[in-house]
């Protein structure tokens, strides 16, 4: 009897398992070992590759979901392989054309250029594909511009360093002038330009309760504005979600068992939206792009055990501004998706960097 050596049989098994994941993910159905052996293992028997089988079934790696049946992998099974693959692939040229494509037709408008995002992972993925949007809280302040709207009511836009604008209407407790605004416009941005929303409430508090006094009552009214501004954004929506039916299709029966559940994880989103956020904030403190794979048994929602989550954090000037990625089987092309999410992470944040730097030379123009 030939016994191979510990890093040989190793190297077997790993290739084996390999295989078995990629046939699975092709076929979505259980494979056997004759199939292994004719798919490229020469010079190695059927009769091997069932016993390798059923050691990697032993160690966790592998499922029979039927006695008589192939296998299928595990959750450990994908994590090994998605562990093989630490080194993304580049995006096929067609595709990487294609949202290169996408991108030069967006519109100028962060909200839309997210949810342009959104639909483009889940085209492209045939999966459910996501935007989370940090809060404009911890978002740096460019400029706080307010239009007259009638003598008590006005318009607040906010625009920010990483190229998010939004706005606000606010009704005022007495009537003001075209000149009185301009004045606590400039006031203001005096006061917060460069910082985030919630360290600019925090200095213009610190002033108010000092008893610094600015002759007008602007300081009190811009920790007011702000105070309501930060109220308003939480209650906007933040997550968005793109191609629940396209995720469906690709579920195999056995995972539709478990559909109700999943769908209403994703269509309540508040749950999800919190989980996305830890990610989020895990992959801001790293200093380089990187790509997070959740499989399974390892998302912290029991509702999402059929599902992985692919995303990565989209980062502006070190910033992160957001978290893209898909929701879809674990049967996915992992090497595939995770080059899909990177690009298009990679894109958007060009996207944005171009936007902000246009803005800032009309800014410069307009000082001029």
């Amino acid at each position: 009897m030939r016994i191979l050596k510990p890093e040989i049989a190793k190297e077997r098994e790993e290739k084996i398992l390999r295989m078995v994941i990629q046939e699975y993910v092709e076929t979505r159905k259980p494979v056997g070992s004759e199939l292994v052996a004719q798919k490229g293992l020469p010079g190695v028997s059927s009769a091997t590759i069932r016993n390798t089988m059923k050691k990697l079934e032993e160690e966790g790696y592998l499922y029979q979901p039927h006695a008589s049946g192939g296998r299928i992998p595990t959750d450990k099974a994908y994590r090994f392989y998605v562990d093989y693959l630490s080194k993304i692939q580049k995006i096929a040229v067609k595709e990487r054309e294609r949202i290169e494509s996408e991108y030069k037709q967006s519109s100028a408008e962060i909200n839309r250029v997210m949810a342009q995002t959104c639909r483009m992972l889940s085209m492209m993925s045939h999966s459910a594909g996501f935007v989370l949007r940090s809060s404009v809280q911890d978002l740096s302040v460019q400029r706080l511009d307010f239009i007259p709207l009638g003598p008590y009511n006005i318009l607040a836009i906010l625009v920010t360093e990483e190229g998010v604008i939004k706005h606000w209407p606010f009704r005022m407790n007495r009537a003001v002038s075209p000149a009185w605004l301009m004045m606590f416009n400039h006031f203001i941005n005096e006061q917060i330009s460069g910082l985030t929303l919630k360290d600019a409430q925090q200095v213009l508090w610190e002033s108010l309760q000092k008893g610094v006094a600015d002759g007008e009552g602007f300081t009190e009214l811009a920790c007011n504005i702000l105070s309501e501004m930060s109220s308003k954004q939480r209650r906007e929506e933040r997550l968005y979600i793109d191609g629940m039916s396209q995720l469906v299709e690709t579920m195999t029966e056995e995972e539709h068992g478990h559909l109700g559940q999943m769908m209403r994880v994703m269509e309540e989103r508040d749950r999800l939206a919190a989980l996305l956020n830890e990610k989020m904030q895990q992959l801001e403190a790293e200093s380089a792009n990187k790509i997070d794979v959740s499989i399974g048994s390892e998302n912290e929602l029991s509702e999402l055990k059929d599902l992985s989550i692919i995303s990565s954090a989209c980062k502006v000037g070190g910033k992160t501004i957001g978290l893209i990625g898909i929701v879809g089987p674990k049967h996915m092309e992992y090497n595939r998706m995770m080059s899909l999410v990177n690009f298009i992470g990679e894109m958007l944040g060009t996207t944005i960097r171009n936007w902000q730097a246009s803005l800032d030379l009309k800014q410069r123009s307009e000082d001029e």
